[in-house]
């Protein structure tokens, strides 16, 4: 404290110790009031000039805590006017299935011989649900595939006789399933080429000995020439002789009636030579005929097969589809929802309900109720995050997503409540937490967060300030 405070005298002191006594009571009064307000005054400015009086018995603890809490309030106020904060609409809902559930029907009446499946487990499509018993469109189905298999057999067989093979080479299945069809067939290709062979040999003797009297012919054309051309020389020898006398004419007239003899023979047989020859054509002709014939005929009964192969076929076709019918399968992946008939050999009629599936799409729809009040501030595309009540959002987190539609009008519930119903769709259909998959059905409960804009912290602090604010002002 200062001197001037510790020597502070009361006004009844002053006024006995004031040396002069033409002061007026006003006066003394006043100066008094000015002297205790300069003493207080004085007594401010030491107490705050000690408060950041820096010495060794002042440390700057003081000094820097200020400083401090200036800054966190300069801080403060920065943050809260840059971090922002999401605003949300909230609501309750429940998944849906995207798409209608798929009800089986069988076209024709059944009776049930295995359920493979229960209400709830999951399938997927083309996965075989039930079997219904059908004995005669198994039998059918057994009696139409043996067929076919003969007819494959035959059909080979064919093949191989109208493109001249030395063997068949039947397919796996025929010598799997129909072992006596190949052997018939077999035997059958093997009396056909035994009988082609039969004929092949019969011909070609034919062509062997057309040609061994062509050979013949030609063997005593050569020989006839030859004695004529002798016989002629032996005329000419002869002749100058009978003309002289020195040897009878007779012997000349033998010689000329045996070279015409000859001459005619010569003839004979030239004559017969084309004839030999053109036998020869014509076994030849037969013989490559024959190939030709049996590969035609071969060629007939093949396309008569086929014929028949291809209405097999078709009855097959039928049969088969007839009896994967009696196989109850699923069109699509889902979750079974309801089994009609459960008891086996319970009859399934045709065109009623048997199997209900609710379908697995890639996107999953939740459908959720939000407040009117929040009706404003919402529209399709807005982003949201799904939050399934069966799973621990803080563990296993929630699926993202965007708001699709709203409905025109409200709805209310059971308790009279209003509100208006919303449908979302998820990006993915699981929920995944490092290996461990989450499925997610039809019928789980959920809440939805929709992301409907975002704010500061400062706006989120001051919003009951300024709402009372406004109120106050408007009240009369």
């Amino acid at each position: 404290m200062s001197k001037a405070a510790e020597k502070k005298v009361p006004p009844a002191q002053q006024k006995s110790e004031s040396p002069e006594g033409s002061f007026n009571k006003s006066e003394q009064w006043t100066a008094i009031r000015q002297s205790w307000a300069k003493e207080q005054a004085g007594i401010a400015r030491a107490r705050a000039m000690a408060f950041f009086d820096v010495d060794d018995e002042m440390p700057l603890s003081r000094h820097l805590l200020l400083v401090f809490i200036a800054l966190f309030f300069v801080f403060f106020i920065l943050w809260s006017n840059l971090a922002t904060l999401d605003e949300v609409t909230r609501g309750q809902g429940k998944i849906i299935p995207s798409t209608e559930v798929q009800a089986l029907q069988t076209l024709e009446a059944g009776i049930v011989d295995e359920i493979l499946v229960k209400e709830g487990q999951e399938v997927e499509a083309g996965q075989i649900l039930a079997r219904l018993s059908d004995i005669e469109a198994s039998s059918d189905l057994g009696a139409n595939r043996a067929r076919y298999l003969g007819l494959l057999a035959s059909i080979t067989r064919l093949q191989a006789e109208a493109e001249g093979k030395d063997k068949v080479e039947f397919p796996p299945e025929v010598e799997k399933e129909a072992p006596n069809s190949v052997t018939e067939e077999l035997n059958a290709f093997r009396a056909n080429q035994r009988q082609r062979d039969g004929q092949v040999k019969v011909l070609q003797e034919q062509l062997n000995q057309r040609e061994q009297e062509v050979d013949e012919l030609n063997t005593r054309i050569g020989d006839l020439r030859g004695v004529i051309r002798l016989q002629r020389d032996e005329k000419n020898m002869i002749a100058p002789l009978v003309a002289k006398g020195s040897a009878p004419k007779l012997e000349l007239l033998q010689l000329e009636r045996a070279i015409k003899e000859k001459t005619a023979e010569l003839n004979g047989l030239e004559s017969s030579l084309p004839r030999s020859k053109s036998a020869i054509d014509e076994a030849k002709a037969r013989l490559a005929d024959l190939d030709s014939t049996v590969k035609a005929e071969a060629q007939k009964e093949l396309a008569a097969k086929l014929t028949e192969m291809n209405e097999i076929r078709e009855r097959l076709a039928a049969l088969k589809e007839r009896k994967t019918r009696k196989e109850i399968r699923s069109p699509v992946s889902g979750t079974i929802q309801d089994i009609k008939v459960v008891t086996i050999g319970g009859v399934v009629r045709p065109g009623e309900d048997f199997i209900k599936i609710v379908p697995k799409d890639d996107q999953l729809i939740v459908e959720a109720k939000v407040k009117p009040s929040d009706r404003a501030f919402i529209y399709p595309g807005q982003p949201a995050m799904i939050k399934l009540t069966a799973y621990d959002f803080s563990i296993y987190g929630g699926l993202k997503g965007e708001l699709l539609d709203i409905s025109a009008d409200t709805f209310e519930d059971e308790k009279g409540n209003s509100f208006y119903r919303v449908r979302l769709r998820t990006y993915e259909t699981e929920l995944k937490r490092k290996d461990e998959v989450l499925p997610i059905i039809p019928g789980m409960v959920a809440s939805v967060d929709i992301l409907t804009g975002k704010k500061t912290v400062m706006q989120y602090l001051m919003k009951p300030i300024i709402k009372t604010l406004d109120d106050a002002m408007n009240e009369r």
